[in-house]
């Protein structure tokens, strides 16, 4: 039986007049909810995450109960569809709207790619990764933060925290993905947590799938710090002084002549994974 992780309570709740300030400051957000006139359209994921903790954003993450491509079409600008996720990408003057219809899925084995159907937001909330990403904010009518697995307590805490106990056998990738927010909030991982990632199978993803998360995580200040966690779960082997030298790569690509040139995703992440330094 699936087990439901949750948090202890839930913290006061948040005043919906700052919350509403907090919403108007995001770039693009004035254009997207006059697109989204008359639909059910939120703000979600680590946008609201990041919202919450008043962090700047480059792009936002949009989710509509009912058919995006309306959404998409309304905004108009460059679409990109994939239509098997029922999703868009909208470039707005110059920053990238991520849409999507609201959906659950189901998985039909370890690690595969979701099956996925139209579903109500609560159901798209709970197919989420962790509770900091399972929040929402109505571009419709009052602001207000739906939070069912009170994501804001963890937020708060500074906890990294499923949804379920089948969440890294569904998609390992997501044990690689609490790393890469531990290194870039400095949160803690929760206890089940980390026990359920160091179990965690890999094997079940593909190589591009582990090697894409693990570029992502190879972008973050602190890249190190995330690397040595997975090395310390048995997820990714690091080399002998692994650690030091991703600092002395980060450190210099920091100074001219690499600043702004090199990509640091690629330099960082190099072959320090494969134990090859």
């Amino acid at each position: 039986m699936l087990r439901v992780v949750t948090p202890p309570t839930t913290p006061d709740p948040i005043d919906p007049a700052a919350l509403g300030a907090r919403l108007e400051s995001l770039p693009g957000v004035d254009r997207i909810r006059a697109a989204a006139s008359g639909l059910r359209a939120y703000l979600v994921g680590g946008a609201v995450r990041d919202l919450l903790l008043g962090r700047d954003r480059a792009d936002l993450d949009v989710v509509v109960e009912g058919d995006v491509g309306e959404l998409a079409a309304r905004l108009g600008d460059e679409v990109l569809s994939h239509e098997r996720f029922a999703t868009a990408k909208v470039v707005l003057d110059r920053a990238e709207v991520d849409l999507a219809t609201a959906r659950a899925e189901t998985y039909s084995r370890p690690g595969a790619l979701p099956d996925v159907r139209p579903a109500g937001l609560g159901e798209d909330l709970a197919r989420r990764d962790f509770t900091i990403n399972a929040m929402a904010v109505p571009l419709h009518g009052e602001p207000e933060l739906i939070d069912p697995h009170r994501g804001r307590f963890d937020l708060e805490a500074g906890t990294i925290r499923i949804l379920h106990d089948r969440s890294f056998v569904d998609d390992p990738t997501r044990a690689l993905r609490a790393a890469r927010y531990e290194a870039r909030f400095g949160f803690g991982v929760e206890d089940e947590t980390e026990r359920l990632a160091r179990e965690a199978d890999l094997s079940t993803v593909s190589e591009d799938r582990v090697e894409a998360e693990l570029v992502r995580l190879a972008a973050e200040p602190s890249a190190r710090r995330g690397f040595e966690l997975l090395a310390s779960w048995g997820l990714v082997p690091l080399a002998d002084g692994a650690g030091a030298l991703i600092d002395a790569v980060v450190e210099l690509l920091g100074r001219p002549p690499w600043r702004g040139f090199a990509d640091r995703r690629l330099c960082v992440g190099g072959r320090l994974v494969d134990g090859d330094v």
